[in-house]
């Protein structure tokens, strides 16, 4: 006979759960069983069964009944149910109450407890593995909360809270235990969600910050500690522990000794033997698979040592290296001999383009058996690997069906967007022909840390392949989805369409549906053809870092998308060099333009892409992150947050004038700590109080690297005759057309889809005062308005 009180209580006879009676009865076996083997007096049974303003004068006649009751259930299903011999569990009476004998191994509450100290004693004897499996047992006894059927009639007893800390207890000591195994992917998911629920627990906060960092997301890690400093703040006056003030502190200034102790890559993500393949035989049959790749997914922390050495590389065509070594990991427990791991490992952030696809069976009437698989999948991987690298592409690994690849490892980085598009639609279509199989795949980019040891394995850190690996998971079977910064740059040449989404950030993203029927310029060949303009604007972000002064660049040109192209080149070479400047660079208007608003939620999104945060996260907390990167949590860093932190209109608190100057404050916050680059596009179509900010950013600002470009066509002169005149920190470029550019639509930022009726009435509350002042919201910003309160 077994006794459950870890969940709804039960006492199960073999495979069957025996009828406890009516609930006074099941809460007298509850609190014995609470404490097995001890004498619960009587007293004890009342107060916790009846508060004592409401106890019935009959009170103590009820618990002798409910004790009988229990004696014969316990009694007849043990002689009809158990085999002889077994221990009979007891009831007796003992003054002054009565006690419930019972097998201790037969109580999932002890077994729980027994586990649970073996773990915690396997963990302080430095064996996590051991630990980690005992602590697992031990919290697979729990099928819910203690007791959670009597507790939801409206008891509340201090043992069952008791219960509840232990359980949290253990499991802190298993997160603890698998942390320190290296398995941080497979905990986060729950740690953060225990973290959600516990937030004043500081140890678990702990670590979810350490896996989180451990994971390449440092900013969510910092992020965590700014939620439970302020949850402390607020409710107990207090500041965190000094433990989790040291953590924040060595996430702060990357410590080595946070990297991960062994290197461990979860299951879900273990490269698959044999998925890529070397191409096309001489016999015009397919090669067998070749070695695997590097990792797909690595992590801050792994040992990228090792893994060199147990993942060999596909021959490839070396990249440029990069500057500097990463940081020296402690070794490995066994240590492989240095000619076998590949030489360090060279890693730094830069611009990559990501392509992600999903090679699978077809479901459905049309599936074939797995053996009848195998050659169309060998055919399919030698496609991939022949077609990527006729793209320019770099395969960088494959986990079962899935495959990803990086473009812009080499000279030509502008193009990469085009290219890992162009190898998309070959893919398809190359897939399309052979039996049995299906094709999805997803193409972005953003920045990642890309590692390249001396034998030219490369692998990639961060966020944006989890966000490749989200968007892939809705793509339909045949189809290309594309991030919106992919479409940007892409749409002279490729045509796309809008894909049916959420609210959220992935609402951008784009079907690619075929190439534009024109020819596809060659690659390379308008960025040469632009190499004197591009060299007269990297020389005045070159004056500007010298001479720690803002400067003004006006970039004319009638063709919109020959225009962004050129910026996207420059912001490109910039982003080559990253330790030497930072580029930001918003979204352009649509044909409505914008106002103030509207700029500073380009800004925020722009800042977002550029930083690895979470664009789809609430615009207070990326504001937050925003201005203490900048400001820090001193009183300049609070006095700017107040100022931004506007959730919905009416904007009392700040209006949009003040709000564009938090912003120009934050930039030249920014520009101090590395020289800044600030993109703006399509100035010709935006507001006249955006105009006017742009010119004071650069004529007021003192002591800051900022070098802003404008793109605009001429028609910008036509509004400002004097735009860029004086100052002695302007200048203006023309770019002719040239004769293989193709005509396109200006680059469109995402719209905002349907308004709702409370939308109109919210923004019909901002202050009239603020309109006709050049400072409120602008004919454009009304869908920005709507984003703010929607988020």
């Amino acid at each position: 006979m077994q006794f459950r009180i870890l969940g709804p209580l039960e006492v199960m006879s073999g495979d069957r759960a025996l009828s406890l009676g009516g609930f006074k009865q099941r809460a007298v076996l509850g609190l014995l069983l609470l404490r097995p083997n001890q004498v619960v007096a009587t007293s004890e049974l009342l107060g916790a069964l009846w508060p004592d303003e409401s106890r019935p004068m009959t009170a103590r006649k009820i618990v002798q009944n409910a004790v009988s009751g229990l004696r014969t259930t316990l009694s007849v299903h043990h002689t009809r149910d158990e085999p002889q011999g077994a221990g009979a569990p007891e009831l007796i009476t003992r003054a002054p109450g009565y006690v419930l004998r019972v097998d201790p191994a037969r109580l999932d509450m002890t077994r729980f407890d027994d586990k649970a100290t073996a773990g915690r004693a396997k963990l302080a004897a430095g064996e996590p593995a051991a630990a980690a499996e005992l602590l697992r047992e031990a919290l697979a006894e729990w099928r819910g909360p203690a007791l959670s059927d009597l507790m939801e009639q409206g008891l509340d007893w201090p043992e069952v809270a008791g219960l509840r800390q232990l359980r949290l207890d253990a499991m802190e000591y298993r997160f603890e235990a698998e942390l320190a195994c290296g398995r941080h992917h497979t905990v986060l998911g729950e740690l953060n969600s225990l973290a959600e629920a516990e937030p004043l627990r500081e140890r678990l906060s702990g670590q979810l910050m350490l896996a989180l960092y451990r994971c390449g997301r440092q900013a969510e890690a910092l992020d965590v500690f700014s939620r439970v400093r302020r949850a402390l703040v607020e409710e107990h006056g207090l500041e965190p522990s000094r433990d989790l003030q040291a953590l924040q502190r060595r996430i702060l200034h990357h410590d080595r000794e946070l990297t991960s102790p062994v290197e461990e890559v979860p299951a879900s993500v273990r490269l698959l033997h044999g998925a890529a393949a070397t191409g096309p035989s001489s016999a015009g049959r397919p090669a067998v698979a070749a070695p695997p790749a590097p990792p797909l997914l690595t992590v801050a922390g792994q040992q990228p040592e090792r893994a060199a050495a147990e993942a060999p590389a596909v021959a490839r065509t070396p990249h440029p290296a990069a500057p500097h070594p990463a940081p020296a990991h402690p070794a490995p427990a066994h240590p492989a001999p240095a000619q076998a791991r590949g030489g360090p490992v060279l890693g730094r952030r830069r611009d990559v383009c990501v392509l992600l696809v999903r090679v699978r069976a077809r479901t459905g009437g049309g599936a074939s058996v797995p053996e009848q698989l195998d050659v169309p999948l060998n055919e399919a991987a030698a496609s991939l690997a022949e077609i990527v690298e006729a793209h320019e592409g770099t395969i960088v690994g494959s986990l079962g069906y899935l495959t990803a690849a990086l473009f812009g490892l080499r000279d030509d980085w502008a193009a990469a967007p085009l290219e890992a598009v162009r190898a998309a639609f070959a893919l398809r279509d190359a897939v399309g022909g052979l039996p049995g199989l299906g094709f999805e795949a997803v193409v972005t980019m953003g920045r990642a840390l890309v590692r390249e040891d001396s034998a030219g394995a490369v692998s990639v850190v961060g966020t944006l392949l989890d966000t490749a690996q989200h968007l892939l998971s809705d793509v339909p079977p045949g189809k290309v989805h594309v991030g919106p910064e992919v479409a940007a740059c892409t749409e002279g040449w490729v045509r796309y369409r809008k894909v049916a989404r959420g609210p959220d950030a992935a609402a951008k993203v784009r079907e690619a549906c075929a190439l534009h029927p024109r020819e596809v310029p060659v690659r390379g060949g308008e960025a040469h053809a632009r190499e004197h303009e591009l060299a007269i604007v990297s020389s005045h972000l070159d004056h500007s870092r010298h001479h720690h002064a803002p400067y003004l660049v006006t970039v004319l040109g009638d063709q919109d998308q020959s225009r962004s192209r050129f910026l996207t080149e420059f912001q490109h070479r910039v982003g080559r060099l990253p330790d030497e400047a930072r580029v930001l660079r918003p979204a352009a208007p649509e044909q409505g333009g914008y106002g103030p608003l509207g700029l500073t939620d380009a800004l925020l999104d722009a800042w977002a892409a550029s930083s690895g945060a979470r664009r789809d996260a609430p615009v207070d907390e990326l504001l937050t992150e925003l201005v203490r990167g900048a400001a820090g949590t001193g009183p300049t860093g609070d006095r700017l947050l107040r100022s931004l932190l506007v959730s919905a209109p009416p904007f009392h608190a700040a209006r949009p004038r003040a709000v564009m100057d938090v912003w120009k404050e934050l930039l030249v916050l920014c520009a101090r700590q590395l020289p800044l680059v600030l993109c703006l596009d399509g100035l010709h179509l935006v507001d006249e109080a955006v105009l006017d900010w742009v010119e004071e950013l650069v004529a007021t600002v003192e002591d800051a690297p900022l070098l802003v470009v404008a793109g605009a066509r001429p028609q910008l002169l036509g509004r400002r005759p004097l735009w860029g005149v004086g100052g002695g920190r302007t200048s203006m470029l023309s770019l002719a057309p040239l004769p293989e550019a193709p005509a396109a639509a200006p680059l469109r930022v995402a719209a905002a889809g349907h308004r709702r009726p409370a939308v109109h009435q919210r923004v019909a509350e901002v202050p009239r005062q603020t309109r006709g002042q050049g400072w409120g919201p602008g004919p454009g910003d009304e869908p920005h308005v709507e984003r703010r309160i929607a988020r």
